[in-house]
C-alpha cells in the first residue's frame, strides 16, 4: 500500500527545489485545483523573539507580494500555517526557466539581448514602486527567463513597505546583496525605487561585461567600492557598445540618488529607445566625458598632439583581465554641470595666464636707471637675520572607534571569535550558569560583553561561536567613525541555536 503523500496545508509536497533565507522551496501540487505550484516554507521552532521577528518577515512578504499583480511578478495563490506542524508557507506561481545568474554563467552577453532583459524587468520594478513597495534585493539570481521569453523578477522576501509602520529592517541594519546594492542602500540609509534601478543597472553591467561593476575580495572592499569608487567603463571590455548605452549605464549607477532615473519606467524607456534605435529620451543631451586617473582639462589641453586613430581600426583600448588592474575611471560618463563646465573653463584660464607669465619671453635690455647719490655708509639698514622655517605640526593621530560585543547563549561551555575583516581579533572561553526551568529542564545561560579598538571606516564583523562538534558563524557589515562606539547586539538561540546579529 503506497504511503499517503507529505503535506503542507493542503499541498503535497512532490520534491525540493531550492533552499534560501527565508526557507525551503518545494515542488508541490494543488489537489483542490489540480496544478503544481511552488510551496515555500518555514519551519518555525520556538516562539522566542527573534523567531516571533522572522515570522513577521515572512508573512510581510507574503502579503507584499500578493498585493502585486504584473505580468512581470510572480504570482501568489495562498499563504497560511500547517495546523500539524505549525510551518508557515506561501504558494507561489511554479516558474520554469533560467535565472540571469545562470545565464550570466555562460559569458557576456550581446548588448541588444540584454536591454530585452532589462526593459521588462524595469516594468515590472516600476509597478512594485507604485505600489509603496522596493524590493531591496534586485539581482541575477532574482530574475528568471521563462522558455516563451517572459523575464519575471522573483523574491520580494526582503522588500520593505515604504511607509514608516510597515518597515521590517532597523537603522543600521544591511539587508541585501552587497555586490549589486545602491550606495545608500550599503550606508544603511533609507532607500525608495532608485535603490531598485541601481541594483537593476549593476546587473545589466555585469551581464554586458562578464564583470561584476563593484567586484572586490571581500565585503567591506565590495561595499567600499559600491560606496566610494566608479566601476571600470563597460566600453573597456566591449569595444564596440554604442555610447548612448554607455551614457544611460552612467546614468543609471549614480551614486547620488536625486541624479539617477527617478523612475524605473524612466530607465526602461531609455532602453526601448535604444533598442528602436533612438536617441535615449531622459540622457540625449549628455556628453561622453571619461576622465582617467591623473587626468584633468588642463593636462588634455597642454599634450602633445597624437596621431589620430585609423578610421578602419578606430582607438585602441587596452585588453581587460582584471577590474583591480586598470586604473580609475570617473564613472557616470556625463558632461560636467554648467557651473561646473565654468568652473574649470575659469581654472584653465587661469592656469594658461599663469604659464604665459612663467615663460621667459625675449625682451629689450632695461634702460639704465638715473644716476643717484650714494647713501652715507651710517645711513645703511643692517641687514635682518632670515628667521628660521618653523615646522609644520604634525597631523593628530586618528582615533580610532569603538567596536561594543554583547553576546547572550544558552550554553554550559563554549568559544566565542569576532573576526574584523577576516582577521582574528578575540577570541574568548564561554560558560554558562546552569537554570532550572519547571523543575524538569536544565537549561543554561551566559553573558560575554567586551569592546575593541576598530579604524574608522567600513567594516566586515563575524562572530564564530563553538560548542561541543557544533559551529555557528554569521557575519554582519558595519560603519564606525572616530571616537565613537558602536554596540553589536549578538545572540544564540536556545532551541534551533541560530546566530543574530543585529546593530544597536
Amino acid at each position: 500500500m503506497a504511503e499517503p503523500p507529505v503535506t503542507i496545508g493542503r499541498y503535497e509536497i512532490v520534491r525540493e527545489i531550492g533552499r534560501g533565507g527565508m526557507g525551503v522551496v518545494y515542488e508541490a501540487r494543488d489537489p483542490a485545483l489540480d496544478r503544481t505550484i511552488a510551496l515555500k516554507v518555514i519551519q518555525q521552532a520556538g516562539r522566542d523573539e527573534a523567531a516571533r521577528a522572522f515570522e513577521e518577515r515572512f508573512l510581510a512578504e507574503a502579503r507584499i507580494a500578493a498585493a502585486l499583480q504584473h505580468p512581470g511578478i510572480v504570482v501568489v495563490h495562498d499563504v497560511g500555517r500547517d495546523a500539524a506542524t505549525g510551518a508557515l508557507f506561501i504558494a507561489l506561481e511554479l516558474l520554469r526557466g533560467e535565472t540571469l545568474a545562470d545565464i550570466g554563467a555562460k559569458g557576456p552577453l550581446d548588448w541588444r539581448s540584454v536591454l530585452r532583459l532589462a526593459a521588462p524587468a524595469a516594468r515590472a520594478l516600476h509597478h512594485a514602486h507604485e505600489h509603496g513597495v522596493v524590493h531591496r534585493d534586485v539581482k541575477p539570481a532574482n530574475i528568471m527567463v521563462l522558455p516563451s521569453g517572459e523575464v519575471k523578477v522573483t523574491d520580494f522576501g526582503i522588500a520593505r513597505l515604504e511607509s514608516a509602520h510597515n518597515r521590517l529592517t532597523t537603522t543600521g541594519e544591511f539587508i541585501g546583496t552587497p555586490l549589486y546594492t545602491a550606495p545608500e542602500q550599503a550606508k544603511t540609509e533609507d532607500v525608495d525605487g532608485r535603490a531598485d534601478v541601481f541594483s537593476l543597472a549593476s546587473v545589466a553591467y555585469t551581464l554586458l561585461t562578464g564583470q561584476a561593476a563593484f567586484f572586490a575580495p571581500t565585503i567591506p572592499g565590495i561595499v567600499h567600492r559600491v560606496v566610494y569608487e566608479e566601476p571600470v567603463p563597460p566600453s573597456r571590455y566591449v569595444p564596440d557598445l554604442p555610447h548612448d548605452l554607455e551614457r544611460v549605464l552612467g546614468h543609471a549607477l549614480e551614486k547620488d540618488p536625486s541624479r539617477r532615473y527617478p523612475t524605473a519606467e524612466a530607465l526602461a524607456e531609455d532602453v526601448e529607445d535604444l533598442l528602436a534605435g533612438l536617441p535615449p529620451r531622459h540622457v540625449a543631451g549628455d556628453e561622453l566625458v571619461v576622465v582617467g586617473e591623473g587626468d584633468s582639462p588642463l593636462a588634455s589641453l597642454l599634450a602633445p598632439v597624437t596621431q589620430p586613430p585609423s578610421p578602419t581600426t578606430g582607438p585602441a583600448r587596452p585588453q581587460v583581465s582584471d577590474t583591480r588592474s586598470l586604473p580609475a575611471r570617473r564613472f557616470p560618463w556625463r558632461r560636467p554641470p554648467r557651473m561646473g563646465r565654468i568652473a574649470v573653463g575659469v581654472a584653465v584660464g587661469l592656469a594658461l595666464i599663469a604659464l604665459l607669465l612663467w615663460i621667459p619671453w625675449p625682451h629689450a635690455a632695461p634702460s639704465p636707471a638715473p644716476t643717484q647719490a650714494p647713501r652715507a655708509a651710517s645711513a645703511a639698514r643692517p641687514a635682518r637675520p632670515t628667521p628660521a622655517p618653523t615646522p609644520a605640526p604634525r597631523p593628530a593621530a586618528r582615533e580610532p572607534g569603538r567596536l561594543r560585543i554583547d553576546f547572550d547563549h544558552p550554553l554550559r561551555r563554549g568559544t566565542l571569535r569576532v573576526f574584523v575583516d577576516d582577521e582574528l581579533e578575540l577570541e574568548q572561553r564561554l560558560m554558562g550558569q546552569q537554570t532550572t526551568k519547571a523543575l524538569v529542564f536544565k537549561m543554561h545561560e551566559g553573558t560575554f560583553r567586551d569592546e575593541l579598538d576598530v579604524q574608522p571606516g567600513l567594516h566586515e564583523v563575524r562572530l564564530e561561536v563553538r560548542w561541543d562538534d557544533n559551529v555557528k558563524t554569521e557575519r554582519i557589515v558595519g560603519s564606525f567613525q572616530s571616537g565613537a562606539t558602536r554596540t553589536l547586539e549578538a545572540s544564540l538561540g536556545r532551541i534551533r541555536r541560530d546566530l543574530n546579529l543585529e546593530w544597536k
